[in-house]
């Protein structure tokens, strides 16, 4: 993808000079819509909103250069953007969050856009748009009252040099701004391709349609979906032990870039017809279960959820995360890359969710099972699911390329402002590189030396699979990757890696005494339970104790509640003898739930 969105901070450049640029005229673009309506949320944008007050101080503006053809004067932006208003309604669209939230689009008004001149401080056009980004990104949006859409341009006389667009993240996502960037290129190659096009599917339609008869049934059946995975996905999808450090460490980034892995990529996708986003995940999931010893993988990937016709030329919110359940037990890579295509369809069929629904179904799991969800995991890539990347005429070349361009494979450390997810893996843009980031929340807990094992794992994964299928048996040795080393105090609970002296520390936190224990024993099936023993005094009964668990999940990865407590007459000597417990007189137990 040639386009430079810029939804995560871009790297700094040291030592740039610094660009100034001369206010000098101010261009009004109007628009005139056919309709002036309030309506309820989308949940696409119920879900970003929510994301933005969360996530607080990220950004939550999108950044994307206005492609100008040569010789595009200021006349022809002011007549091209008018259009694109016009067309789109979540350009004029203001938001209401008190009270009851709703979305009001206006029919008619205006948008101003700076016009500066260049003072000659600039050595290249890139530098300038970077200026331009800089200003329109220095205040805030209001969301009651702003327009989602700035625009900014450098003109040379009457003939506009650099532009620069700045949406807020309620009005659009990744998706939708390469839908508009796509339009206004077509608007400014010709006066004739200025016309208004009948009106689209809009998100006031989105939102009717959300609160449909079908669009109810839909919710239920994403209601269904979420709740089974929500019972089967591992309590953490990178399990790692319990860090000593005292204090959690700073957030850290680091960038792949890799000519190999994109060169590696039309083979897997020509062989297993399925993009070359799923394709990196699926490796990504791959080296994930190789390096966990997991299996089962569970991915938020964030989906654009373009399944449908009407959507495919949406522009709005549809992205939200997606729980992508990819099962790493196929025999080669290319039938895992086609897994995770329908797995990625599922979730992305099944990601738009309302929050207080979602809310209602993660409490509802967490009591349930005793395992909390978290943003343990991510991946984010652009682009629909639906959407081929690479074009279906572009030549393979020799597939023993991608192991030679290994060479030139390099990776990027940058200082990170905000990671909300334990570890989170970007696909920003694929043109002569692939370029894949990992962003880790703790750089004590996940070190550079874990970040590059993770990345290169993948690019070695993906250049193994251009010259054909690679045996899942061989991911370690094709790899490099090896399973982590545990200790004797980990155990595998219901899907999930734990490790038993955090859930003791879990249960002596929740019921605030050193005496509590947990053992680990055999269940009716081939696996194992939780059963806690606690000596009388401390919890009324089962369901406190649980309850009590439950409340102090969040953010513990590698514990989860019991599955028995068991409230004995007084402790053993002993603590941490089982058998000393048993024999002890039971006053009550149960599952607490």
């Amino acid at each position: 993808m040639g386009l430079r969105l810029d939804l995560y901070p871009p790297p700094e450049v040291d030592g740039a000079p610094p660009v100034h640029l001369t206010p000098v005229d101010r261009l009004c673009v109007t628009f005139a819509g056919d309709r002036c309506r309030s309506g309820p949320l989308t949940i696409g944008q119920g879900t970003m909103y929510q994301w933005i007050v969360d996530e607080r101080p990220y950004d939550e503006m999108i950044s994307a250069p206005l492609p100008l053809p040569a010789g595009t004067t200021l006349a022809d932006l002011v007549a091209v953007l008018g259009i694109l208003i016009t067309e789109n309604e979540t350009l004029r669209t203001t938001f209401r969050f008190d009270g009851t939230p709703a979305q009001h689009v206006a029919d008619c008004g205006e948008l101003w856009v700076e016009v500066y001149r260049d003072d000659g401080t600039a050595t290249t056009d890139a530098a300038l748009a970077e200026e331009l980004f800089r200003r329109l990104r220095a205040t805030e949006f209001d969301p009651a009252t702003d327009l989602p859409v700035r625009v900014a341009v450098v003109a040379e006389g009457n003939v506009a040099r650099v532009a620069a667009m700045v949406y807020h993240h309620l009005a659009v996502d990744l998706t939708g701004v390469a839908l508009l960037s796509r339009r206004i290129a077509t608007m400014l190659a010709g006066p004739g391709r200025r016309r208004v096009e009948p009106r689209r599917h809009q998100p006031l339609d989105q939102a009717d349609a959300e609160h449909s008869p079908r669009g109810r049934r839909r919710a239920e059946a994403t209601a269904r979906y979420w709740t089974d995975v929500l019972m089967s996905m591992p309590q953490c999808n990178f399990p790692l032990p319990r860090s000593d450090q005292a204090a959690p460490g700073e957030p850290l980034a680091g960038w792949l870039w890799s000519r190999a892995a994109a060169t590696a990529l039309p083979h897997i996708v020509s062989r297993t017809s399925v993009n070359g986003p799923i394709a990196v995940l699926a490796a990504l999931g791959a080296v994930l279960a190789a390096r966990t010893g997991q299996p089962h993988c569970v991915i938020q990937a964030l989906s654009n959820n373009r399944f449908e016709t009407r959507l495919r030329d949406y522009v709005g919110i549809l992205a939200s995360d997606g729980l992508v359940s990819l099962e790493v037990t196929t025999p080669g890579f290319d039938e895992l890359v086609r897994r995770a295509g329908t797995a990625v369809l599922k979730a992305g069929l099944c990601s738009p969710i309302d929050r207080l629904e979602k809310i209602r179904l993660l409490d509802a799991a967490r009591h349930l099972r005793g395992t909390s969800y978290g943003r343990y995991c991510t991946f984010n890539y652009p682009g629909a699911a639906y959407e081929a990347d690479l074009p279906a005429t572009r030549e393979l070349g020799d597939p023993a390329a991608a192991a030679s361009a290994m060479s030139e494979t390099s990776i990027v450390w940058l200082d990170w402002p905000h990671a909300s997810e334990m570890l989170g893996f970007r696909l920003l843009q694929k043109d002569e590189g692939l370029h894949f980031g990992a962003i880790a929340r703790d750089r004590r807990q996940i070190p550079p030396a874990e970040v590059e094992l993770l990345l290169r794992g993948v690019e070695r994964l993906l250049v193994g699979a251009a010259t054909g299928d690679v045996p899942l048996n061989r991911v370690a040795e094709v790899t490099g990757v090896e399973p982590v080393v545990r200790g004797p105090q980990w155990r595998r609970v219901d899907r999930c890696l734990v490790e038993l002296p955090e859930v003791r520390r879990l249960l002596q936190d929740a019921v605030r005494s050193p005496l509590a224990r947990v053992f680990a024993v055999p269940s009716e099936g081939d696996g194992l339970r939780l059963e806690a023993y606690l000596p009388s005094g401390l919890v009324p009964g089962p369901r406190e104790a649980h309850d009590a668990c439950v409340a102090l999940l969040p953010g513990r990865g590698t514990a989860m509640a019991s599955h028995r407590y068991v409230i004995c007459d007084g402790a053993p000597a002993d603590l941490d003898d089982l058998t000393a417990w048993r024999g002890r007189p039971v006053l009550t137990a149960g599952d607490g739930r």
